[in-house]
């Protein structure tokens, strides 16, 4: 009987090890299945690296590939300075595109601190305003930078290359998705690497989820979880439409991920990140993923 234990115990550890999948807090490499995003590509000139930075319920993430640097909001205003020396820590010292998806306060609350105390090149941002203290202290810190700012329309597009790297990004297609429904405004960035492909949906609800599977992106290997765990009406079928192999969400203990998106990412198998662990970095060769927290 002990025999038969451990050789159950062995297999099971097998399947673990294909899956790809970790233990929360630990570390793994994904490879997707020939066919897939993620599958075996030429090698490439440089590793692009994500790191998205512990600041709870709030979105900081970090790309990098060579010398280019694009960050992805910016936690909340408490989080500025210790952003900046993380930053500074990683050798960056200049951000060649600061990407605001929206105005909440748990996203542009840095802003302001980072655009004072590093170059900032290029700044995107939704078309609209908004009525925050953050928010006023982003644009007036913009306003004396050097940076330029982009006030991306609906339906707007850009397109660049850094490296390796090929970038999309999108902004929202309506003007109004109701009263207090700004998550919707969120710009949308999609990135490609090799055959690892990337999804940063920002706060995205059930409309603007809707409008980013109308995108020609097609299945991804990783997605920033949108809206920081929130399960909405469209969740499933957001999953199920990009099939991520490895995602991230932002949450904190206090706000922790809705039990139904637990449940729904172990039942997919995707294998998840949950900021309550601390950073997470995430290197893809063009290729393969490898995934460590701490």
């Amino acid at each position: 009987m002990n025999k038969l234990l451990a050789r159950a115990a062995a297999l099971f550890g097998s399947l673990l090890m294909l899956t790809g999948c970790a233990a929360e807090g630990g570390s793994s490499e994904t490879t997707a299945a020939p066919g897939d995003p993620g599958s075996t590509s030429a090698p490439l000139d440089s590793e692009f690296k994500i790191t998205s930075f512990d600041v709870g319920k709030g979105d900081a993430l970090l790309l990098q590939t060579g010398d280019n640097a694009v960050m992805i909001d910016t936690g909340y205003q408490n989080d500025g300075k210790s952003l900046v020396k993380s930053l500074m820590k990683k050798g960056v010292s200049t951000i060649n595109k600061l990407i605001i998806t929206h105005f909440d306060k748990d996203h542009v609350g840095g802003a302001a601190k980072i655009l004072g105390s590093l170059k900032v090149e290029e700044i995107y941002v939704p078309d609209y305003v908004s009525s925050l203290d953050e928010y006023k202290a982003f644009t007036e810190a913009a306003g004396k930078s050097s940076a330029k700012l982009n006030i991306m329309p609906a339906k707007d597009k850009i397109e660049w290359q850094a490296g390796d790297v090929s970038y999309k990004l999108y902004a929202p297609n309506d003007t109004f998705y109701g009263n207090d429904e700004e998550n919707d405004f969120s710009l949308t960035l999609y990135a490609e690497h090799g055959s690892n492909t990337f999804l940063f949906p920002g706060d995205a609800e059930n409309a603007r989820m809707k409008e980013i599977m109308t995108y020609a992106i097609g299945q991804v290997t990783f997605l920033k979880f949108p809206y920081h765990g929130n399960y909405m009406k469209t969740t499933e079928q957001f999953l199920d439409f990009f099939r991520p192999k490895v995602t991230i969400v932002t949450c904190s203990d206090k706000e922790y991920a809705d039990p139904s998106t637990v449940e729904t990412l172990k039942k997919r198998g995707v294998e998840t990140y949950y900021m309550t662990d601390g950073d997470v970095t995430v290197v893809s060769d063009g290729s393969t993923l490898t995934c460590t927290q701490k």
